[in-house]
């Protein structure tokens, strides 16, 4: 049974979803865009065979909207306090979209915790956006509904605002998890140099690119990305 909780990071009251279960020794952390709430996953979380949890990070859902505090670095650790309200020990970190940069700031101060990493049609940057671009994400809809219903409006534009160009590949190659990367079949996101990017600097990690999906790769397929992060956990497990 999928649960609802709250943890803190700081006083900042934070959301996150919880499968319960046997985490198999460690948990799969999922961190998802920033368009979407937890409850959009519900249905798919039974799929990892495995607890999961999925992250609220603050201006989100049930997630509290503070004044402030919305940069990289706070983003990061309202995972982490996810992270540590779970679990003790390793976690497999699983992303989609801008959810990426949050994950993996904090991927990269806990490196020792970091079973896996799965990449859900993202590059491991932080990424700025212009400001017509921002409101129009914020103003717009999302798998059916008001990006306003999903999204504090307020810390919507405090997260864009905060946001600054960097790279994590770097970083993240020198980590080398066991690592898991999807783009969609229209990506422009993770266009072909960044794919290419991908395969040089990862040699051993698995690449998958969904044809039929666009950059919701949890479309038309719900399941898809669940299973194959599934699998590899589970092979991040045995091989470790």
């Amino acid at each position: 049974m999928v649960i609802s909780r709250f943890t803190h990071n700081g006083d900042v009251r934070i959301h996150y979803l919880d499968s319960g279960g046997n985490d198999h020794g460690a948990p799969i952390v999922f961190v998802p865009g920033m368009t979407d709430i937890a409850d959009d996953y519900t249905e798919v979380m039974p799929l990892f065979g495995r607890r999961a949890v999925v992250v609220e990070i603050r201006g989100h859902g049930k997630s509290a909207a503070p004044d402030g505090g919305y940069d990289l670095a706070s983003l990061s650790a309202d995972v982490g306090a996810v992270v540590d309200a779970v679990t003790n020990g390793p976690v497999h970190v699983m992303t989609f979209s801008r959810g990426t940069s949050y994950a993996l700031a904090w991927a990269l101060e806990h490196a020792d915790r970091v079973r896996s990493f799965a990449i859900g049609d993202y590059v491991p940057e932080e990424r700025a956006l212009p400001t017509e671009i921002s409101r129009r994400l914020l103003g717009g809809r999302w798998r059916g509904s008001p990006v306003s219903e999903r999204v504090n409006e307020d810390a919507g534009i405090k997260t864009f605002q905060a946001a600054r160009d960097r790279s994590l590949w770097d970083d993240l190659a020198r980590l080398q998890p066991p690592l898991l990367v999807v783009r969609s079949g229209d990506s422009v996101l993770v266009g072909d140099e960044e794919w290419s990017r991908y395969k040089t600097l990862f040699p051993h990690a698995q690449l998958v690119e969904f044809h039929h999906s666009p950059h919701d790769i949890f479309r038309p397929d719900r399941g898809q990305y669940p299973r194959l992060v599934q699998e590899h956990v589970d092979r991040a497990d045995r091989d470790r």
